[in-house]
């Protein structure tokens, strides 16, 4: 399958897979907002879509946008789905107190470098793997962890997410999540807990989730990763190759506001 086909079908299965799970839509000038009014902490399912040119508008004029239709939440949040203007404005976010982060796609394109390890993987329900997702939570965002969790919950009900995991010594120490549409496959939420790390977890429960995908009869696996973070590599080396980037800005709520 030619590049720019995986492409165009990442953005769709984003974008529909979005649109999905948000409680409402708006439209904006730029594109689209979408909320999740029963959990505002989760900030990706907060947050403003850019998916029309912004042309000469600054990060300043946006970010105002932002402070309007967003008031009602602590954060803020924007996701370019033009790298190269995201990157014209990284900098003008950045000085308005926004993270600024490219993040990458990719596409199972080749054969892994390597087998996966000898570690027995799974397919659970959410209820059977709600206490790893929880503990992963809780070491990420502890103050928030139950309410994102609450998020997960309704997020796979709405899709029909399917969560995979890796048992070690027979605690479950790493897992992952899939979710499928339309011929395509996103494994998603991938994670191991710190002190079982090194050991091949992920990598057998990503090799886990794309069989399952595959067997489903997707012939598109992909995932999303930070440009910037060495998980990139681990995926490289399963076989995905980078086939599309984007930006997203995120102003975190303020300290008394619960970050």
């Amino acid at each position: 399958m030619h590049a720019t086909d995986d492409v165009t079908r990442i953005a769709a299965f984003l974008r529909a897979i979005e649109d999905a799970v948000a409680d409402r839509t708006q439209p904006w000038r730029f594109g689209t907002a979408l909320f999740d009014d029963a959990h505002p902490v989760k900030w990706d399912a907060n947050f403003l879509r850019v998916e029309r040119s912004v042309g000469s508008a600054t990060a300043t004029e946006l970010a105002a946008e932002a402070d309007r239709l967003l008031a009602h939440l602590a954060h803020r949040e924007f996701v370019f789905v033009d790298d190269a203007e995201g990157a014209r404005l990284a900098a003008g976010f950045v000085d308005l107190g926004y993270t600024s982060d490219r993040l990458v796609t990719m596409s199972l394109r080749r054969d892994p470098d390597r087998e996966p390890p000898p570690i027995e993987t799974v397919e659970l329900t959410f209820e059977e793997i709600h206490d790893l997702l929880l503990e992963v939570g809780r070491r990420a965002y502890p103050d928030h962890a139950e309410a994102l969790l609450a998020h997960d919950r309704v997020f796979g009900e709405r899709i029909g997410a399917r969560y995979f995991a890796a048992r070690v010594d027979g605690a479950f120490v790493g897992c992952c999540q899939l979710y499928e549409r339309d011929g395509a496959a996103e494994i998603e939420n991938v994670d191991t807990l710190e002190e079982y790390r090194g050991r091949g977890a992920a990598r057998a429960v990503i090799t886990t989730a794309i069989d399952a995908a595959r067997a489903d009869g997707a012939d598109l696996v992909f995932l999303m990763a930070d440009d910037a973070d060495w998980p990139k590599r681990l995926y490289g080396k399963l076989g995905f190759d980078e086939v599309s980037h984007f930006r997203q800005f995120t102003r975190p709520p303020a300290p008394a506001a619960g970050a």
